[in-house]
């Protein structure tokens, strides 16, 4: 009983202590000190000299706001032109040749390249070069007989010893026998033209393209009509864009357009793709419509299939900041960037909000005043001389 009253009494005690003193007063230390603290627009300003700066080659251009066609961007995929895949098939039935061997799949072929052989199991089909001969050299005999028929008869007709109506009609004869000739010589030369001396037939390429599929091997024996191989011609490429059905009437459906390969930067040169006429296509399960457009794709950067970033102008139009696109400058973390050109040789980076690259201009969100005046050409040696690296 005593412990319980004295843990008691002490308490009370300290209570009645505390009461008495007065309250601690707060600290007024700050939780951090920051030392030589200085505005970001302080640490981004360079001061060159005259000589400097023409070392550096700098040239400046005003900030403009001006009247930007609104864009929007959507995937598209390329796709073969209209009528540049070609499925070539047997002509009759045969077997491959297998002494000729076959360009490699995804080679390119030149038109009139021989691409597979053809030895026809009819022999009938492989006398059709023999017969054209042969009524060759009969239409020869007969063209030059009647030749010398015509001759004989204009001579007498001079001497007065024939009459004019049989040159006549020996010269018709001859005219006759003129065009049997050609005919026979035009199916000769279309019977040497798919038929080899050895009596194969040889199935070429009908245009420069690459060889996409050979769905026959040599030595296999085809029927009449059995699909051999396939091309696609590149060279000139078509893009379908698929588009919301909501949102065609906002399109400017007969401008040209800009591609982009997925994963380039925003300051990338787009290749433009003019509107094409293509048979109309839509799906109803997603509610969108297939735009079309074409361009060159000589060097074959761009394949059947793959999917790209198309920059698409619509109808209306926006005020907007713009800048040459030389002056953009990116950082490692894909900030962007301009030097303000100031009185006194003074660059001070500033900070701006990249929309859009419309050809050679630089549409901003965000920005210096319209006027200032921003370095184009040798913004980026400024920035190497700002970080040290510069000349």
């Amino acid at each position: 009983m005593t412990t319980p009253r004295l843990a008691i009494g002490m308490i009370a005690s300290v209570l009645l202590s505390g009461c008495g003193r007065a309250p601690a007063a707060p600290s007024t230390a700050p939780p951090a000190k920051v030392t030589g603290a200085v505005p970001e627009s302080a640490l981004a300003t360079l001061t060159l000299t005259d000589e400097a700066q023409k070392r550096l080659g700098i040239e400046t251009t005003s900030i403009q706001r001006r009247g930007v066609a609104k864009a929007r961007h959507f995937g598209g995929d390329i796709m073969p032109a209209g009528g540049a895949q070609t499925t070539v098939t047997a002509p009759m039935a045969g077997t491959l040749g297998a002494d000729h061997a076959a360009p490699v799949v995804g080679s390119q072929v030149a038109r009139g390249q021989v691409v597979l052989t053809l030895i026809p199991l009819a022999p009938g089909e492989r006398d059709v070069r023999i017969e054209a001969e042969r009524i060759v050299a009969e239409a020869v005999g007969r063209q030059e007989m009647t030749a010398k028929r015509a001759q004989r008869a204009q001579q007498l007709a001079r001497d007065g010893s024939g009459s004019q109506r049989a040159a006549e009609e020996a010269q018709a004869d001859l005219a006759v026998a003129d065009a049997a000739l050609k005919a026979a010589r035009d199916r000769l030369a279309l019977a040497a033209r798919g038929v080899s001396a050895s009596g194969a037939v040889r199935l070429e390429a009908p245009h420069r393209a690459l060889l996409r599929t050979l769905l026959a091997s040599p030595g296999q024996t085809v029927g009449a009509g059995t699909p051999l191989f396939e091309l696609v011609a590149i060279d000139t490429v078509w893009l379908r864009v698929p588009i919301f059905a909501g949102d065609l009437e906002s399109i400017d459906t007969r401008a040209a357009v800009d591609i982009v390969p997925l994963g380039s930067t925003a300051a990338a040169a787009g290749i433009s793709a003019k509107p094409v006429a293509a048979p109309p296509t839509a799906d109803p399960s997603t509610a969108g419509v297939d735009l079309f457009y074409t361009f060159a794709n000589g060097e074959h950067a761009f394949r059947p299939g793959q999917r790209v970033s198309v920059r698409v102008p619509l109808r209306s139009n926006e005020d907007r900041l713009v800048v040459s696109k030389a002056a953009i400058l990116f950082d490692a973390f894909g900030g962007t960037w301009v030097y303000e050109a100031r009185d006194g040789g003074v660059f001070a980076r500033q900070r701006v909000a990249l929309i859009d690259i419309v050809g050679d201009a630089a549409v901003l969100d965000r920005g210096p005043a319209v006027g200032t005046r921003i370095v184009t050409a040798g913004a980026a040696e400024l920035f190497g001389t700002e970080f040290g690296v510069g000349k």
